[in-house]
């Protein structure tokens, strides 16, 4: 089971048309158009771990108040996969709200929140604990996470923590997860060795350093260490991205994986979620990396092999690049009288096919310049290949497709020749 403790925010979004000054003072009129909510802080962590896997038990521990936002934040929680175990004691619920002018440009965020002092609400969290459970602490310093609870907790099960108070207030704790600016606050610069010993200092077993688009720096007690990077394909937003990280590292260590590898889906995952607007939530899908399939060849007259060719190869993964020789690369290795059809008509035909995703045209000999620039994870090749004669076997791995007798292009054009 996996609980997550800590600080629950209500993240609003106000969207609309920035076009005009206000006549009354020099600032920017922001005209409403949309307006969203979605459950932030803690409570972002805990439906991201049960939308990954909806059959996964996740309790959210917190406290809301009961104004209109605390009752806006349950009626949210009511629609997860989340069993909730939230109070209605805090005196204000915490409120980000954004204002988002064209383009998805922030124009300025508006915090409401009152410092949560209730010091003992979380006895039953204290009892509920198992010791196979996995439990997050999500603490964002408004005051839910106090040090005689968590305490206790790092004494009955593994705790992964995502700290905003001092460090030596996770002493104990199986894992901990500044990112890199909070972590020099602390510590100064980043140096891996310095890191293993400070580890060490505050009895953890793990530290993750997430550092924005530069990925995450893994660091275990016995000194082993791995840095992750995934760029995002444009970064929209990153409101929640933390909160990805170790929802992802919560779920797959609950699932029996290890960190270094909970650790490397989570970089891609955060890599997708920043990749979108608002309070991110991911599924599973999220958390596989889509695999590229590169194969390549003339493709001059399209016949049965080729076709055949092309629907192993698109199997193999969830992206199909075909690379194919230009005219004159053709006319090099076939001779004077091919291509039969030009390179537009061969890229033409080939996009057609649902099996194809992206046709590249490329104009050496081999196409290793192209292979290095899109960097597949597989290569599939057909015909007479074996793994060490196909182009490109040390930069991903190859899949040869066995040869159908009797079937190629030469034949094909000996028999309209005839």
């Amino acid at each position: 089971m996996i609980r997550i403790y800590g600080d629950i925010m209500l993240d609003r979004w106000i969207e609309g048309d920035c076009k005009r000054i206000s006549p009354e003072a020099p600032v920017i009129v922001l005209k409403e158009e949309t307006f969203t909510d979605s459950i932030g802080g803690a409570g972002n962590l805990a439906n991201n771990i049960g939308n990954i896997n909806k059959k996964e038990e996740v309790i959210l521990y917190g406290s809301v108040a009961l104004d209109n936002e605390g009752m806006i934040v349950q009626d949210i929680l009511d629609e997860t996969n989340v069993t909730n175990k939230v109070f209605n004691d805090a005196t204000t619920t915490t409120t980000k709200t954004r204002f988002v002018g064209q383009g998805g440009q922030q124009v300025l965020r508006w915090d409401r929140e009152t410092p949560y002092e209730n010091e003992t609400p979380f006895d039953s969290l204290l009892e509920d604990i198992q010791q196979d459970d996995i439990v997050c602490v999500s603490d964002y310093a408004k005051g839910t996470v106090k040090a005689n609870t968590i305490n206790q907790i790092f004494r009955k099960c593994k705790v992964l923590v995502d700290p905003k108070q001092e460090d030596y207030f996770y002493d104990g704790a199986f894992l901990v997860k500044p990112n890199m600016s909070e972590y020099q606050e602390w510590f100064g610069e980043f140096d891996e060795i310095d890191a293993t010993n400070i580890m060490r200092k505050h009895n953890w077993q793990w530290l993750v350093v997430t550092d924005g688009a530069n990925g995450m720096h893994v660091l275990c007690e016995d000194s082993r260490y791995q840095h992750f990077k995934e760029p995002a394909n444009q970064i929209v937003d990153v409101t929640g991205a933390g909160d990805i990280v170790l929802a992802v590292i919560a779920h797959l260590l609950h699932q029996g994986k290890d960190v270094f590898e909970a650790c490397e889906v989570a970089c891609y995952a955060a890599a997708r979620g920043v990749e979108r607007r608002g309070t991110s939530i991911i599924t599973k899908k999220d958390l596989r990396k889509k695999t590229t399939v590169w194969t390549n060849g003339v493709f001059d007259v399209l016949h049965k092999g080729h076709l055949e060719l092309l629907k192993f190869a698109h199997k193999q993964g969830d992206k199909l690049i075909v690379g194919i020789n230009n005219d004159a690369s053709v006319k090099r290795l076939k001779g004077e009288t091919r291509p039969i059809n030009d390179v537009n008509e061969r890229k033409s035909q080939l996009e057609s096919l649902p099996w194809v995703d992206q046709v590249v045209v490329f104009d050496e000999d081999t196409p290793l310049n192209s292979i290095m620039s899109y960097k597949p994870d597989v290569i599939v090749k057909g015909g007479d290949y074996t793994v060490q004669t196909v182009v490109g076997h040390e930069l991903a791995e190859v899949i040869i497709f066995p040869t159908i007798e009797g079937v190629s292009t030469t034949n094909t054009i000996g028999k309209i020749t005839q």
